[in-house]
């Protein structure tokens, strides 16, 4: 710097014309500062060149140095000349007029409103809403997805046989046990008000009248009379299994038990003891009844029985009818029969099982293809004979579910009704989830991946075993007990509980509302639903129902399907009036070879956001990355080296002056 102060052309002038000036020095300009600004006037002394005053612009230009002291006025007005950003250069201009300079402002402001609008539009979107669900393929094959699970349920919640002889067991007569097997299935009473009525003179815990449900209920093989999966017949005791649900036990197929099931609903010991009997005592009780009505005349029908006339047996199935008339002697008829079944004239021995036929390697089982022939075909007996009827009418309840989802069949499926042939074609869809979604809350994602909401009586989540924990939850909260169906090993609802406080509250839709204890973090009332959020990854079913009148031949023989049951031993189907008014035909299979399959992702990436903020940048204001970088640069470390700059000059330039170099 000093090198540079002594060999401006300046500094040598200066030189030169100071040997004329009398005195030491000759007679510098001496600055002062007015309203930041410099100005400069004579001084007969450079003495005050050592009291700290700062030298001039003008002096550091003469010096060869075209500097100025920064300021963020200054600096802005240098930014404004160089920047990209449109606009502003024409604002700091120095030819520009006010009105050019006012119609600029006025531009930039509205640039960056508009920017600032536009941009919090976007994160708004992006906060709220950051997933969206696209369609991933239009051709994903049926083959990728798991069959649905099919639930088939009587309305007959027992076999009258069973009732008698397990009545005779609890010491309890057929009236008694009918009113403890509708307390439990029928709390409602809506075909069995009467019975219910005889609950209040021997009433049982709700313990007991459960399994008691489990040993009068009826065997899949009652029903279920000929089974085919994939155009092949396979047993039904391979295919089904007897489940819990929210109307009694019932027969599904394809389905995963839950991982918490309830001790006293499956009573396994007692139930084998049971089945190992109840072939030859049914036949004990057939005997009896015989003996019975034979003696004492048939039972006299309960809507004739003021005029004396004799009650008319069913001509379709009931060659039997019971009552409390055959207590205590069917009882003790029993008892003797298993003591030493050979009085009775009965084999004890345990029926075969059916022979295991391995249907498929995997479970649950996969659909081979669209189409009836590659689906579930089932040949059903509506059980009209037996009289623990829980609907007000003659037919099945049959649900159309995913495997893992509980079987709400009393509150979702549809009617199957006897002498018809019913087709269930189902869609399929499938859905899922990318794992970039796990980055975002769940609440915000609206779904719940398998392992973040683990439930305590399921394998796997779904929002409906998510709905069905979340209810049992408050009413065991409301009523200090649960319904017999639900999972797990709380207390059960007795008859009076399920009567006035369970559907109560289902009534008052306290269960819909709620604050619920499910999560960890204190949620604010909230229902079901709304806790329950879908899963991320999942399969749902959309089932269509048509039928037709089964058969449409006078005789079974004619029909191929009666044909090959009747081959298997159900030998009353040749009774065609039986077959019309009790049989029927269920077929379930995928519709279409092929599904919609969505996917869930982000609605913006990182990258995605960030770019759409560029843009709208880019667009309003002709901002970029760099530009960010320019302004940053300018008004940090340009404004602190300008200003370290001008210090070292000033103080270069003033020693120069003062003689110091």
């Amino acid at each position: 710097m000093e090198e540079i102060l002594k060999s401006s052309p300046w500094f040598r002038k200066w030189r030169s014309k100071g040997s004329k000036f009398k005195g030491p020095n000759p007679t510098p300009w001496r600055p002062i500062r007015v309203s930041g600004r410099f100005k400069f006037r004579k001084t007969n002394s450079v003495q005050n060149l050592h009291d700290g005053h700062e030298l001039s612009c003008h002096t550091l230009k003469n010096l060869g140095i075209d500097d100025e002291y920064p300021t963020c006025v200054t600096e802005f007005k240098k930014y404004a000349e160089v920047t990209t950003l449109h606009g502003y250069r024409y604002i700091m201009e120095e030819k520009r007029n006010l009105c050019e300079r006012i119609f600029w402002i006025c531009w930039c402001i509205f640039g960056i409103c508009a920017a600032i609008y536009m941009m919090s539009k976007i994160w708004t979107r992006w906060a709220d809403s950051p997933v969206i669900t696209s369609v991933a393929s239009t051709n994903y094959p049926v083959t990728n997805l798991v069959f649905p699970a099919v639930t088939v349920c009587t309305v007959n919640k027992a076999v009258n046989e069973k009732l008698i002889i397990q009545g005779c067991r609890y010491n309890k007569t057929l009236s008694e046990m009918k009113a403890i097997i509708s307390s439990l299935v029928d709390p409602e009473g809506r075909n069995n008000d009467d019975n219910v009525a005889l609950l209040n003179k021997n009433p049982v815990s709700p313990d007991t009248a459960l399994k008691l449900l489990r040993l009068v209920a009826p065997k899949c093989q009652d029903y279920l009379l000929t089974c085919r999966w994939n155009n092949q017949a396979a047993p039904c005791t391979n295919l089904f299994k007897l489940v819990l649900t929210d109307t009694g036990y019932c027969c599904s197929f394809n389905t995963v038990e839950p991982k918490t099931i309830r001790k006293t609903a499956r009573s396994d010991a007692e139930v084998l003891k049971q089945e190992m009997e109840y072939e030859y005592l049914q036949k004990a009780v057939w005997d009896y009844a015989d003996r019975f009505r034979d003696k004492n005349g048939p039972v006299m029908d309960e809507t004739d029985g003021n005029n004396g006339t004799t009650g008319s047996q069913d001509s379709y199935t009931c060659a039997r009818i019971y009552d409390d008339e055959m207590y205590p002697g069917v009882c003790k008829y029993i008892s003797k029969c298993r003591t030493d079944p050979g009085i009775c004239k009965l084999n004890a021995e345990a029926p075969p099982l059916p022979p295991i036929i391995k249907v498929a390697e995997e479970y649950p089982y996969k659909a081979a293809g669209s189409g009836r022939s590659r689906g579930l075909t089932l040949l059903l007996d509506t059980l009209r004979c037996d009289t623990v009827p829980t609907e007000s009418f003659k037919g099945l309840r049959v649900y159309v579910h995913h495997p893992e989802e509980f079987p709400s069949v009393g509150e979702k499926g549809f009617l199957v009704g006897p002498g018809m042939e019913n087709q269930v074609s189902v869609i399929g869809t499938d859905t899922y989830s990318t794992e970039a979604l796990r980055s975002f809350n769940p609440i915000r994602r609206g779904c719940y991946f398998t392992d973040e909401f683990p439930l305590q009586h399921y394998k796997e989540y779904s929002r409906s075993s998510c709905v069905v924990e979340c209810e049992n939850q408050f009413i065991h909260d409301e009523c200090q007990c649960i319904p017999y169906y639900s999972p797990g090993n709380t207390s059960v609802c007795s008859y009076i509980k399920m009567k006035d406080c369970v559907r109560k509250a289902i009534v008052e839709r306290k269960i819909f509302k709620f604050k619920s204890r499910m999560l960890e973090d204190d949620v604010a009332d909230k229902s079901c639903t709304e806790v329950c959020l879908p899963a991320c990854n999942e399969t749902s079913y959309d089932a269509t129902l048509t039928n037709a009148i089964f058969p449409n031949q006078h005789e079974p023989n004619m029909t191929k399907m009666l044909r090959e049951a009747i081959a298997e031993k159900h030998t009353f189907l040749q009774d065609i009036a039986y077959v019309s008014a009790s049989i029927s035909v269920l077929r379930i299979f995928f519709r279409e070879s092929s599904i919609l399959q969505y996917k869930r992702d982000e609605l913006f990436t990182w990258e995605d956001f960030v770019s759409n903020l560029g843009g709208v940048m880019g667009l309003c204001l002709g901002f970029s990355l760099l530009s960010l970088i320019e302004v940053i640069y300018w008004f940090t470390l340009r404004f602190y080296f300008d200003w370290k700059r001008y210090n070292l000059a000033h103080q270069t330039a003033t020693g120069v002056i003062t003689g110091k170099f």
